[in-house]
């Protein structure tokens, strides 16, 4: 005994509206949350691009010519010149790391540090930053897992270095040159 439902055609074309109707509005919806993510990273975008190009620049910044008065480079502070880093293992003196040409070296397991130490499991990905401030090199643990030490106390900020003084990095000492 069952019974068989039959859908007149009046039946069926209101079925049909109302699932058109919802496609549409789930269509609709999509475009609309489409549209509203490009231009918000539109508006980003722009943003970004207007403050890296404020035309009200921090003349401080300036080294301008006495002759013309007109800007010329950008200054660079003295205790951010640009040096050469060199960590040499002490057991193995053959191995060495070293980078060059800019004014802080961060070094760690990653391929996107300055110095890049990937065979020593003790060594995390970013693991410590060397920088210049006059004539001091300071080294900073940034964070990592086993610490940094200097001359085989564990650092907890920014650390001075001394002529001879050893770096630990991961389970490798390291003679520092500059």
């Amino acid at each position: 005994m069952s019974k068989l439902l039959l859908m007149t055609n009046a039946d069926a074309a209101k079925t049909l509206t109302i699932v058109a109707w919802v496609v549409t509005f789930f269509i609709v919806l999509n475009i609309g949350v489409f549209a509203y993510t490009l231009i918000r990273n539109h508006i980003a975008k722009k943003k970004n691009t207007e403050s890296s190009a404020n035309p009200a620049v921090n003349h401080a910044l300036l080294d301008y010519s006495e002759e013309n008065n007109s800007p010329g480079v950008f200054k660079t502070a003295h205790h951010k010149a640009k040096w050469s880093l060199q960590l040499t293992d002490l057991s193995n003196p053959e191995r060495s790391f070293s980078a060059s040409g800019k004014n802080e070296y961060m070094v760690g397991r990653k391929a996107q540090n300055d110095i890049c130490i990937p065979d020593d499991g003790y060594v995390s990905g970013v693991h410590c930053k060397f920088e210049k401030e006059g004539d001091t090199v300071f080294v900073t643990d940034m964070e990592s897992s086993n610490g940094t030490k200097v001359n085989g106390t564990k650092i907890k900020e920014k650390t001075a270095l001394a002529a001879n003084d050893i770096v630990r990095i991961g389970k490798v000492e390291y003679k520092v040159t500059i």
